[in-house]
């Protein structure tokens, strides 16, 4: 994955940084830097802004806010700055240019409840300082922010965000401008939604300064090309992989037939469903292309490459049973739904090389935790499902996260909310299993397939995202499961 743009945690940004100021020589130097970038940004993204409300803190993030102050007081804007400085700062570098913006004679008034109007916010109150959830006063100058109204552009991080996530407040600004390297924690879940667009600035490191490794890395829809390749003109079904889709207990028949319609159309030879008899004649209905075999037939492990199960498979005994056969078998897996249920609530060792597709609800019974835990720290609920089930996860959601035991994650930069709804994730589990069934391995056949599914997704919101349903993208699916 070392193609993949790198993304890093928090511990590393800051090894990072001190290196660089080591580097420099002088934290001021990179703090200029900053501010400059940042000045930029506003001027690129609201030219006509002539009011601006910096609100900066006692650490180096509020020193970046104030040498944006500055330079926008220098260019003739109407400037105000709020402090939050509840034990005073020693930090020596901010201090500088909190004097210098001082000594431009500006405006600096302490947080005392209320904010300015302005025509931009601009939030320079902890960075990646923050390492817990914010006190009362600054949860309260977080939320003053956040219903101002004006556009908030976030320096490095959005405040209230921390290295795992999001505890309590956070700023939801417009546009976030990353400094020194890009941080992995704001590509997924509710930090992910605080950040708006994300833009990066380097401040000039010299390349002498040791890069840290990844702590996960980013795909976008220009990396399906990496696992998608055009087909030889000799190939046939039986090059392209058989998938077994077993589920569809009694109501549940439309969520098999979804994952057997992903298969497909991401590219499975043949796809045998394996579901409740009552649900037959609708499925070979709709979808002719796939097999059915009647439920008094017992599954046969050694007819497919893949097998994916849990969509509607329900947790009675029937789902139960059919549970039990394939993780006692060799052939490789997709376990979804109610598969992740029953493997929660019962001792099932997977033997078989699997790749587990939970939601943060599903995420949570394998772990014991609450969901809200999940998203938390979504990065480290991925990895920990995938060392203690020794699986391959997709961990679903606002920034997709795959992970295997003992490597670096991948985030997905793909989807949209219109994606949350019933039925996405059967036609998600389709697809991983059958890019696996046509030769990938289980981790990259889960970064191809969750990546292919998002940006589908992306494609047929096009017309909007509300109202959107997973078999609004099936013409996608198959245009983008065919690079040029």
């Amino acid at each position: 994955m070392r193609d993949l743009p790198p993304l890093f945690d928090t511990d590393s940004v800051r090894r990072f940084e001190a290196a660089a100021i080591a580097a420099v020589g002088d934290e001021s130097i990179l703090m200029e830097r900053a501010g400059q970038a940042a000045w930029h940004r506003v001027l690129e993204l609201w030219p006509a802004a002539r009011r601006l409300l910096v609100v900066c803190g006692a650490g180096g993030n509020g020193g970046d806010g104030f040498v944006l102050a500055r330079l926008a007081h220098a260019s003739s804007r109407e400037v105000s700055v709020v402090e939050y400085r509840p034990t005073g700062s020693t930090h020596a570098a901010a201090c500088a240019a909190r004097d210098a913006y001082v000594g431009a004679g500006a405006r600096l008034e302490a947080w005392a409840g209320t904010l300015p109007a302005a025509d931009v916010v601009i939030d320079a109150l902890f960075g990646i300082g923050l390492s817990r959830e914010p006190r009362a006063e600054a949860a309260a100058l977080i939320d003053a922010i956040n219903i101002h109204g004006a556009p908030v552009l976030a320096l490095d991080v959005p405040s209230g965000v921390d290295s795992r996530g999001v505890a309590g407040s956070a700023v939801r600004a417009s546009s976030t401008l990353e400094f020194l390297l890009p941080k992995a924690v704001l590509r997924t879940g509710p930090a992910l939604a605080a950040a708006g667009a994300i833009a990066y600035a380097s401040l000039d490191v010299p390349a002498a300064v040791e890069m840290p490794d990844p702590s996960a890395h980013l795909a976008s829809v220009a990396a399906l090309s990496r696992w998608l390749h055009r087909r030889g003109r000799d190939s046939h079904k039986g090059d392209n992989g058989r998938v077994a889709c077993i589920g569809g207990d009694h109501g549940s028949g439309g969520a098999v037939l979804l994952c057997a319609e992903g298969a497909l159309r991401a590219g499975a030879g043949l796809v045998r469903v394996h579901t409740r008899d009552a649900h037959v004649a609708p499925l070979l209905a709709r979808l002719p292309e796939a097999m059915a075999t009647p439920e008094t037939e017992e599954f046969d492990a050694a007819w497919p490459d893949v097998v994916v199960i849990g969509p509607g498979l329900g947790q009675g005994n029937w789902g139960f049973a059919h549970l039990h056969h394939v993780v006692d078998s060799d052939v490789a897996a997709v376990l979804d739904a109610d598969a992740l249920n029953l493997l929660a609530r019962h001792a099932f060792t997977i033997r078989s090389p699997a790749v587990l597709t939970p939601h943060p609800g599903e995420a949570a019974r394998l772990l014991g935790i609450s969901s809200d835990a999940v998203q938390r720290d979504r990065i480290g609920a991925a990895v920990r499902i995938a060392q203690e089930r020794g699986a391959v996860v997709v961990l679903k959601g606002a920034g997709t996260i795959v992970c295997a035991p003992g490597g670096v994650p991948v985030i997905l930069d793909a989807g949209n909310p219109g994606m949350a709804v019933g039925g996405m994730g059967d036609l998600l589990a389709g697809v991983i299993a059958a890019l696996r069934a046509q030769g990938l391995s289980a981790f990259d056949a889960a970064c191809c397939g969750a990546l292919l599914h998002s940006a589908a997704g992306d494609v047929a919101a096009h017309e909007g995202e509300r109202g959107l349903l997973p078999t609004d993208l099936l013409p996608a699916l198959r245009r983008l499961a065919n690079p040029a």
